[in-house]
């Protein structure tokens, strides 16, 4: 197959590369969006969006009618401790909701403004030259042979794109792992009482946020608190520990997670079933450019982060930022240079996103350092102008 000449190709169909295509396509740009999966993926990860990139998601009507609510919460997690929001006025603004709706709402909205969303479509080649990108692919075993003006890599953290064009990517990789999965638990086993639950042989644990023990940490929450239809049976488990000789992966067993579930709470956590449970190595990485002729990356392909729930945040503003001028330079006529504001302009943003997360991993450690630090900073937490200043950091 050999299309014809297109504007835009974008490499995977997540968040980043799904907001990306609708701007486009909101634009009069013509994009195609390729995603190696056949179906779009189900499993659980990311519980919302924050800051900016929830205004964003706002102006662009993405919202109406969906139930989706957009909150101002009157304290927030910073690691762990907590930032009084209440007294600040806040800018920070949470939209509580399980990353494969947001994923189906941003391809609906794509789709609908005309953008084409090919999936089971995975990037094999890249070639770039002058006037445009030419992209080898495959589709059920067929070669496809794609031509575009630009490329945009948006395809995660092991990004084809980036590898392909021999961009660096250096960071840290965590001693720790994270298993995390759904688990169904019956009613007659936790009882919820406003931001906890009371579990059956284990106690209150406050919910949205890691409960250390000594054994590492639990993360647990009830999924209809993001997802109104969802069972009230339904909970998101999180636990972290050290990692060992454990590698990650996308197929946990159930024998697997109740053993990290057991060494992390010293008890047999009540539930029943468990669906989509995965593990997860953090990774703190940031790539060393963010474009390479006519080809670009964002979100996952251009950093990844520790920890504070950043990644769909920064994604989001990527696709917001490169929207803007891709469309001015295609649909404007603004010179090619203005591309090199992409950079500029994102490059400082994830930085300040990345010593924030950096210092939330270290706030959660259980030695002396993590100590001090969490008795110095909770200290300077209480005063106003620096909850303010941190609350506005983490705006985006």
């Amino acid at each position: 197959m050999v299309a014809s000449i297109l504007d835009v190709v974008v490499v995977g169909a997540g968040p980043t590369g799904l907001l990306l295509a609708g701007d486009l396509a909101a634009a009069g740009v013509r994009a195609v969006v390729l995603d190696r999966a056949a179906e779009p993926v189900q499993t659980p990860k990311g519980n919302g969006v924050v800051g900016r990139a929830v205004l964003e998601l706002r102006r662009r009507k993405l919202l109406r009618g969906t139930g989706l609510r957009v909150v101002r919460p009157p304290r927030f997690r910073f690691g762990p401790l907590t930032l009084e929001l209440g007294l600040l006025r806040s800018p920070l603004h949470v939209l509580p909701v399980p990353q494969h709706r947001l994923e189906h709402l941003l391809s609906q909205r794509a789709v609908g403004l005309g953008a084409t969303v090919l999936r089971g479509h995975e990037v094999t080649g890249l070639e770039q030259d002058g006037d445009g990108v030419t992209v080898q692919a495959t589709a059920g075993g067929s070669p496809v042979r794609l031509r575009a003006r630009y490329l945009v890599g948006c395809d995660g953290a092991r990004s084809f794109v980036r590898k392909r064009l021999g961009i660096g990517f250096p960071g840290v990789t965590s001693a720790d792992i994270s298993r995390l999965a759904r688990v169904t638990i019956p009613a007659d086993a936790v009882t919820r009482a406003g931001d906890r639950v009371e579990l059956r042989g284990i106690g209150p644990l406050p919910t949205f946020r890691p409960n250390r023990t000594a054994g590492g940490s639990i993360t647990i929450a009830p999924v209809d608190a993001l997802d109104r239809s969802a069972p009230n049976d339904l909970y998101i488990v999180s636990t972290h520990e050290p990692r060992g000789d454990s590698e990650p992966t996308d197929e946990l067993g159930d024998e697997e997670l109740r053993a990290s579930l057991r060494r992390v709470l010293g008890a047999d956590l009540p539930y029943t079933t468990s669906h989509a449970a995965r593990s997860v190595v953090a990774n703190s990485r940031h790539a060393e450019r963010y474009r390479d002729g006519r080809i670009f990356l964002a979100g996952d392909a251009a950093h990844i982060f520790s920890g504070g729930g950043s990644a769909i945040n920064a994604g989001l503003l990527d696709a917001v930022a490169l929207g803007e001028h891709l469309t001015a330079v295609l649909r404007g006529g603004a010179p090619q240079a203005r591309l090199d504001a992409y950079q500029q302009q994102r490059h400082p943003a994830v930085l300040r996103t990345l010593a924030l997360t950096r210092l939330q991993v270290v706030l959660e450690s259980g030695d002396e350092t993590g100590d001090a630090l969490r008795d110095v900073l909770g200290e300077l937490l209480r005063d106003r102008a620096t909850a303010r200043r941190i609350a506005t950091l983490m705006e985006g």
